[in-house]
């Protein structure tokens, strides 16, 4: 399948991100609720050949992440090592899988992957998204309440971003918050 075609798709698939593909994000107490979020996962038709992991996209979008809180009045988020190899991990089996979700392909839910990573948290979030270029992923995510409420929740205070290329799709991105 050639990137025109595909690209439409992508676009389309995007778009509905923001709804079905709904950013995630539980503390304590709250862990009935993770099931019907966690559980959304998109099949997007395409599956990478392979998925490499781009720092220089990861570093990128961290300066947009923290701009924005600046722009709020945040405090920046700081990298978590941790978290960015979860992030890189699950980005890669997404893109390599072909679907978009906070579910691992064995079923296992982004809070199960977040508490192998984040020892005694109080909070956790992830956005998830797929978009020709960083920038583009950003806005996206942005202009979605959910996903934008993560990157302003001024309980969150590190991160992990992950991104990893997805073929002729772009780019598969997973941002994972912790306090």
């Amino acid at each position: 399948m050639g990137y025109p075609k595909l690209r439409g798709r992508l676009l389309a698939t995007l778009a509905c991100s923001s709804v079905v593909a709904v950013a995630a994000a539980v503390a304590p107490g709250f862990s009935q609720s993770i099931g019907a979020v966690g559980s959304v996962v998109v099949r997007i038709g395409y599956r990478a050949p392979v998925s490499a992991v781009v720092p220089a996209g990861e570093t990128t979008l961290l300066g947009l992440v923290n701009r924005a809180r600046e722009a709020h009045h945040l405090p920046p988020l700081v990298m978590s090592k941790a978290l960015r190899t979860v992030a890189r991990r699950h980005s890669q089996e997404m893109a390599l899988d072909g679907y978009l979700g906070h579910d691992s392909a064995a079923g296992q839910s982004f809070v199960a992957r977040l508490s192998a990573a984040v020892r005694g948290w109080r909070a956790v979030g992830e956005n998830v998204v797929l978009a020709p270029t960083v920038e583009e992923a950003h806005r996206t995510l942005m202009s979605s309440p959910g996903h934008l409420r993560n990157i302003l929740d001024p309980v969150f205070r590190r991160v992990g971003i992950g991104i990893a290329t997805a073929g002729a799709a772009g780019y598969m991105i997973t941002e994972d918050f912790a306090e």
